[in-house]
């Protein structure tokens, strides 16, 4: 593999006090197969009048080819001098069968953090020089326009056999390691779970663990059920998903799973702060809670005879439940007709069956019944659910508090009890799921792989 030694040109080289600079000692050291230079207006100038640079190196390595970037940068100590144009000339450099070695011990204190950067962010080999001393050399003279460069060369102590190899190569990995860390632990605050796992799988110091649970979590965040539970079935003792296994019937344990996992994605947006969503997700979310709540626990009153796909039959409604009927006739301008099951309807079946018994269990009904008058105050939540659907103003945590009388939060809340009496109280614990799954992450991100 070919190997390219990128490093700037600063003040201690290409000799300092009769001993290597940088960028020489690791051309001594490392015999790379090419060399790059870049130089602020300053080093240029210094090259052009006496070559002092590229002579240094032809001395050292004869044979290696020297290409010199000239830039016109004079403040070299400000960042916005070169922070676009080093890392883009450095990453010219980079092809699949080159092992880029970068200087990071040549140029001004910014200009060897830049390279630092670049080194940890690139994954590239970044090599020090510890000074002869062992201790800065930034009050020693620099090599100045007139020196003799011939004089230089031949009294370099490095030259001698046996000189001290001072090449050194931090643990950038180490750094890196921090810095994908840091990034994981900022995406999972905000359950970015996709973005933080394409960083983590592309990492070699991040641990498995931590890995195969930001896979999960990104999988559960899609609703993508199946494949995360054989991702990742429990964490720390905790079980992740429901205990479907309780309920007998096979299509309503897959209704229970998945109100719940779509439950878990309310809470995400709620947490963040996307209300208008929120609504609509909360609106499609409790229509099937519903739905699944008269077909587990009214079932003395089965809707499902009197219904013809998703159209609720007046006909059937007149030969199974008149009583029923009659009570919806009440409530719709001209009577009810054919219509498809919807939100309101549901409410109305509902209160039809808690007044009129039929219920499984009546302790369920009732806290059912309670729990419903909490989200459906007033028919505040009802105003507000078709005022966010037809309107694209984002709804504020102010506007959804005047509207529905609670905050987004005490909302949540609401429909996490209510979820919990319908489908299962394990339901309650598990809506905190994602909170248990980042404090896992955590715990596997403190150590490196």
């Amino acid at each position: 593999m070919k190997k390219v030694l990128f490093s700037p040109i600063g003040n201690t080289d290409p000799i300092r006090e009769c001993y290597d600079g940088a960028c020489l000692h690791i051309v001594r050291h490392y015999q790379p197969d090419e060399v790059v230079l870049f130089f602020t207006k300053e080093m240029w100038e210094r090259e052009q009048a006496n070559h002092c640079y590229t002579r240094a190196i032809a001395h050292v390595a004869p044979d290696c080819p020297v290409r010199c970037i000239a830039s016109d940068i004079v403040d070299a100590h400000l960042y916005d001098s070169f922070i676009e144009v080093l890392p883009g000339y450095i990453r010219e450099l980079q092809e699949d069968d080159t092992e880029i070695l970068l200087n990071l011990s040549s140029g001004t204190p910014q200009i060897k953090t830049m390279m630092a950067i670049v080194a940890v962010e690139d994954g590239l080999r970044g090599i020090q020089v510890v000074s002869p001393n062992k201790a800065s050399n930034s009050r020693s003279v620099p090599v100045q326009a007139g020196d003799d460069v011939e004089a230089m060369l031949s009294n370099n102590f490095d030259d001698e056999p046996g000189a001290e190899n001072r090449c050194q190569e931090p643990p950038l990995q180490v750094i890196r390691y921090f810095s994908e860390r840091q990034r994981i632990m900022s995406l999972i605050k905000l359950y970015e779970y996709e973005a933080a796992y394409e960083l983590a799988r592309g990492s070699a110091s991040i641990a498995k663990e931590a890995k195969e649970l930001l896979h999960h979590a990104a999988l559960r965040r899609k609703l993508m059920t199946q494949e995360a539970r054989k991702v990742c079935n429990g964490v720390d003792g905790f079980r992740l998903f429901l205990n479907v296994e309780e309920i007998k019937n096979r299509q309503l344990q897959e209704k229970a799973e998945h109100l719940t996992e779509y439950l878990l994605n309310l809470v995400v947006f709620q947490r963040k702060g996307y209300l208008s969503e929120f609504l609509v997700k909360c609106n499609n979310f409790l229509f099937e809670l519903l739905e699944y709540y008269v077909r587990t626990n009214c079932r003395k009153l089965n809707l499902r005879q009197c219904m013809e796909g998703r159209i609720v039959s007046r006909d059937l409604l007149l030969e199974k439940y008149p009583a029923l009927l009659a009570e919806l006739d009440a409530c719709w301008r001209g009577g009810f007709r054919d219509s498809e099951l919807s939100f309101g309807l549901l409410c109305r079946v509902i209160e039809y069956a808690h007044a009129n018994a039929y219920y499984d269990d009546k302790n369920k009904a009732e806290q059912v019944a309670v729990l419903l008058g909490d989200v459906f105050e007033n028919g505040q939540f009802s105003r507000m659910r078709n005022s966010s659907a037809h309107t694209i103003s984002d709804v504020t945590e102010a506007l959804f508090r005047e509207m529905v009388g609670a905050s987004s939060g005490e909302f949540m809340q609401r429909i996490v009890k209510l979820a919990g009496i319908v489908i299962h109280k394990h339901v309650i614990k598990l809506s905190g799921v994602y909170d248990i799954i980042n404090r896992a992450i955590a715990d596997r991100l403190a150590v490196r792989a």
